[in-house]
């Protein structure tokens, strides 16, 4: 049986944060996700790529999101269909369909090389959805083949790429297919040129199609022009090339007419430079940058026709296995990093509270999407839109795993950072304050908090402290001083973390589910899917038939017109065989009914992708749950979703484009009640 211990919690430096709050809002790290703009529509359309490795799972996993660039940020959509997740695809504009074009990739089932299932598909986006084209024939199965589209002669042009062999080797491949808009076909299969990693870009201002790769052998730049009538390639020789062609990046900038060249990996593999490179149609030209900031390969590229710039998202940093969600734009040799901080950055285990006073959520800090730290920014929420709080007193910045609960008898908001500092948020007068305390619970991460109505007192649970122990201590908050609950150990929950935790209207007391622990640190890891209530000096279990399984980091929020709570997802563990426990992040909904001791398996039409330690919380405004981030296979999310009762509904950002005609508008946003 595999062991899960709670993910690596580091006490993030200043910097960490002051890099964060320069970040545009933007999809989670990744690399090999592709991007191609939609010039009818004004946007770059991105997808796919792949995420971090996943400690839960021992698995990288790959993404499905579709996200739009709109100028300053991207956006998140949600269309009714995509393509599975993959990586390494190939994505090009067919100006004269006005849709996108993506074909193959590979999407990863280990962390080893050649542990992949190989795409050779062919899907449009259009019209804000993706849709299937099941072509009678079409180019075998591939990752990081070069395409381009061809405007003059109608035609995608697909060359090469990397199979994977049956031991499991990569392998590139030398073949060239085209593309109808219906159906491939395969031409020129006489002499085709022996170039691995390839990649293509249309020239409109010379009408034809250049590719860039690498000699297979000696790694050494090579550069090819594609004649679309005689179906052959031919070499070019220039005076000067890019000296990196390995995973760079080539586009056509319409602003003068040249190609550009971007990034790349030395031949040695011992340098790695961004230095960009303009083709006039006779030969390369460095060109003189200012602001050089990028340092990776294998990002998403692609020219935005509005802005006339190009933009750059992600990729890897030579050296590393690790993921960046930088954005760069990129035009006349000087780059940019775009910063539009209109919603909160991905994350995970940050505080997220309602205030029934105000009519706000609050949300303060969480797991920064690098995994290293945590931020310390506060946000409000209110009827479907964020605001930032600036104020000049306000919590630590050294804020790990922060926890909220609102007293709404005092009309304040309780935080606590590592369990026992406490900061509470004054809404009305709009300032932090921190209570002198002369007695403390220990630094501990991953417990939980509520505000219990009838004690009149927060209640602290649990936790995971910095011995490496599992706690199942209980403390309460007045306002004024911690107390601990003594209690033995029959009257108390297991030692656990990353439970579910809330004040049940119903029963009148602080209800507890699930959660990760162990008993001492001699003992195994435990998963639980048992059920606790507190009444104020003592727990007692409840007896409940079934409950929604092993699992940690379900995120939950009470409706307070039913007084039920609602359940979404976490990592669920189940037994798959007589000794081995699997782990998953899966995006069930639940409905718990305090009254009668039940609780109910939803099926909504439409679901949120899986996660654990999200943030969900009641919004008076609009009188409904919502639901705000958390963490799954390795990657962070910021996505925004709705709960109606009946099913959920993602809460889209207004992406300023121009919507394709016959295009359906987005799905309706609940009323604002303003």
């Amino acid at each position: 049986m595999s062991v899960l211990t709670p993910k690596r919690v580091v006490l993030f430096a200043a910097a960490v944060v002051l890099a964060a709050s320069a970040y545009a809002n933007n999809p989670s790290p990744r690399t090999g996700a592709r991007m191609a703009f939609d010039e009818k529509a004004g946007v770059g359309v991105m997808f796919g790529g792949r995420g971090a490795f996943d400690g839960a799972t021992q698995l990288v996993h790959d993404s499905d999101e579709t996200w739009y660039w709109i100028g300053n940020r991207f956006v998140q959509r949600f269309p009714a269909n995509h393509p599975p997740a993959r990586n390494s695809h190939s994505m090009v504009y067919d100006s004269r369909r006005e849709r996108i074009v993506l074909f193959g990739g590979r999407q990863e089932t280990s962390v080893f090389q050649g542990d992949a299932t190989i795409f050779n598909d062919t899907w449009i986006f259009q019209n804000d959805d993706w849709s299937q084209i099941n072509t009678a024939t079409a180019p075998s199965a591939r990752h990081n083949a070069g395409m381009a589209y061809d405007r003059v002669n109608d035609r995608v042009v697909l060359f090469g790429g990397t199979i994977i062999e049956a031991d499991g080797t990569p392998k590139p491949i030398y073949d060239t297919w085209e593309f109808d808009g219906a159906n491939w076909a395969q031409v020129g299969t006489n002499g085709q040129p022996q170039v691995a990693k390839p990649v293509l870009a249309y020239d409109a201002q010379r009408k034809e199609t250049i590719m860039m790769g690498l000699e297979p052998t000696t790694l050494a730049a090579l550069m090819y022009r594609y004649d679309s009538t005689a179906k052959t390639w031919s070499k070019v020789t220039p005076t000067t090339m890019p000296p990196c062609v390995n995973e760079g990046n080539l586009v056509f900038q319409p602003s003068n007419q040249t190609l550009l060249w971007i990034g790349g990996i030395c031949a040695s593999g011992t340098n790695q430079l961004e230095e960009p490179y303009e083709w006039n149609g006779t030969d390369w030209t460095k060109v003189t940058q200012t602001n050089a900031e990028l340092r990776s390969y294998s990002q998403a590229v692609a020219y935005d026709t509005e802005r006339k710039n190009v933009v750059i998202f992600g990729g890897s940093a030579l050296g590393t296995t690790g993921t960046s969600s930088d954005v760069f734009t990129y035009a006349g040799g000087t780059w940019r990093f775009p910063t539009a901080i209109v919603r909160p950055y991905p994350r995970s285990l940050a505080a997220f509270q309602t205030d029934p006073v105000s009519g706000n959520i609050w949300l303060y800090g969480g797991l920064f999407e690098s995994g290293t730290g945590f931020l310390d920014d506060f946000w409000g929420y209110r009827g479907q839109q964020w605001f930032p709080i600036t104020t000049t007193e306000r919590p630590g910045s050294n804020c790990s795993t922060p926890l909220a609960a609102f007293d709404t008898d005092r009309s304040r908001l309780v935080l606590t950072c590592m369990g026992g500092t406490v900061f509470e948020w004054d809404p009305t007068a709009f300032t932090w304050k921190t209570p002198t305390l002369s007695k403390f619970p220990d630094q501990r991460r991953f417990s939980n908090l509520v505000y219990d109505r009838k004690l009149k007192k927060t209640v602290l649970f649990g936790g995971y402290n910095n011995n490496g122990n599992y706690v199942n201590e209980t403390w309460t908050w007045d306002g004024t001083n911690w107390t601990q609950v003594k209690t033995r150990d029959s009257d108390a929950p297991p030692h656990r973390g990353l439970m579910a935790m809330w004040y049940d209207p119903l029963l009148e007391k602080t209800v507890l589910y699930g959660g990760i622990g162990r008993a001492s640190i001699n003992e195994s890891i435990t998963r639980y899917s048992d059920m606790w209530s507190f009444d104020g000096s003592k727990w007692a279990k409840l007896n409940v038939t079934t409950t929604p399984g092993q699992r940690l980091g379900a995120q939950i929020a009470v409706d307070p017109a039913s007084g039920k709570v609602l359940l979404f997802g976490g990592l669920l563990a189940e037994q798959t065989g007589s000794n081995t426990l699997t782990q998953s992040y899966v995006n069930d909904t639940w409905l718990w009914d305090g009254k009668a001791s039940t609780w109910t398996k939803l099926e909504p039409a439409r679901a949120p992708d899986a996660r654990e330690n999200g943030m969900m919380a009641y919004d008076p405004l609009t009188q409904r749950i919502v639901l705000f981030g958390g963490y799954s296979s390795g990657f962070y999310h910021s996505d925004l979703w709705s709960w109606n009762g009946q099913t959920w509904t993602p809460l889209l950002d207004q992406a300023t484009r121009r919507r394709p005609a016959g295009s359906a508008p987005p799905p309706a946003a609940p009323p604002t009640g303003d």
